[in-house]
């Protein structure tokens, strides 16, 4: 399919890490051959500012912060402005990468079209508000002005999902809570699993978790169960907020890689008993990477992996089992069944096949033609 030739601007809410959003933002970026590209804040290191079809880059006022890149969650009620300040009517076409804001940008032109890919709509302004309010510690004192802002956020978020033209969501969960929140249709295409492949890797046999160490993701669930397992073994890799109190209460069975390049991360994997997944998630990118390197999930069995994962009580070519309750002893209940089961690394392949980069480029490239053509 041929590439579009119209000026084209791609918007994505924060380059600050590189994550999954940012692989689906990579994977966008390569079907123009020129664009400009529009981010609240940024950092020079990302590397998708390294590639060669980038024009320009436009950041928010808020840049300008000092230390911003550490704190900008705090500044969640700033950013619907500084979105919608944004200049967009020189182009033709908009595609957002939005899981928090730049869904709801200004065109600034009758003639722009907007296509808007909802990694989801913002989780603590809807369905994490009770749970991020109580993993951020707020104190007393400030707990009502967040719940105020949080309800304005809420209330901007309902406008902000009617501005697109179209909506693509990463998942089935995701389309439901579109419909649910923002009662817009959309359509779905999965995010885009890349494998970088190589043979410099060691069968350490350990089982292992890859995610941004944040309080939702539930890592410390992961962490107490293998820490009543000394005999199993648990790596995990990326780094975040949560580090540090979940290597103090780790146990010597349990490895922090920090931060892993896709290489090194992908090495990893392929050596791996199985990978486990805690919380529940819009898509599950890392997931579907271990079923590509033939390694078995287990997983919370809610959201997104209800997609990716076939359970081993629903298919007879299982890639993973899920968890049902988000508790240590449930887990480790699911790990013990999880050791019995012979998984085969081509049933895990060929599921995550389904998820491949050139399948996601193609879609994208269908609902952007038929939204200009």
């Amino acid at each position: 399919m041929q590439r579009p030739t119209r000026k084209v601007a791609i918007a994505h809410d924060w380059l600050v890490t590189y994550a999954g959003a940012e692989t689906v933002l990579d994977n966008i970026l390569r079907l123009f051959n020129r664009l400009d590209l529009f981010c609240i804040i940024g950092d020079t290191q990302n590397p998708i500012f390294n590639r060669g079809n980038i024009a320009n880059i436009y950041t928010s006022s808020l840049q300008k912060i000092p230390f911003i890149k550490k704190n900008y969650k705090y500044l969640a009620n700033l950013m619907p402005t500084q979105v919608e300040k944004f200049d967009f009517k020189k182009y033709d076409l908009i595609v957002s990468s939005s899981w928090a804001f730049c869904h709801g940008l200004e065109r600034n032109a009758t003639t722009t079209k907007h296509l808007a890919y909802v990694h989801t709509p913002m989780r603590w302004a809807w369905d994490m508000e009770q749970d991020y309010l109580s993993q951020e510690r707020y104190l007393n004192l400030i707990r009502p002005i967040v719940k105020t802002q949080i309800r304005k956020l809420r209330e901007w978020d309902i406008r902000a999902g009617q501005k697109p033209d179209k909506i693509i969501a990463n998942s089935k969960f995701v389309q439901n809570r579109i419909k649910k929140y923002w009662g817009r249709d959309s359509k779905v295409i999965y995010p885009p699993v890349e494998i970088i492949h190589g043979d410099n890797f060691e069968n350490h046999g350990a089982f292992v978790s890859i995610c941004r160490l944040v309080a939702y993701k539930r890592v410390d669930l992961i962490v107490k169960a293998f820490n009543k397992l000394p005999e199993k073994n648990l790596i995990i890799v990326g780094s975040g907020p949560e580090l540090p109190r979940l290597k103090k209460i780790a146990k010597n069975n349990i490895r922090f890689i920090g931060e892993a390049s896709n290489r090194e991360k992908f090495n990893i994997l392929k050596g791996a008993k199985g990978f486990v997944q805690a919380s529940r998630e819009d898509f599950g990118i890392s997931s579907v990477e271990a079923q590509a390197c033939g390694i078995p999930v287990i997983a919370f069995g809610e959201g997104g992996a209800r997609e990716t994962v076939l359970d081993v009580k629903l298919t007879d070519n299982p890639t993973g089992i899920f968890f049902l309750k988000q508790s240590e002893d449930h887990l480790i209940e699911k790990i013990i069944e999880f050791l019995k089961i012979e998984f085969r690394k081509a049933d895990c392949i060929k599921n995550a096949k389904k998820f491949s980069a050139e399948s996601f480029r193609y879609k994208m490239l269908e609902q952007i033609n038929s939204l200009t053509s």
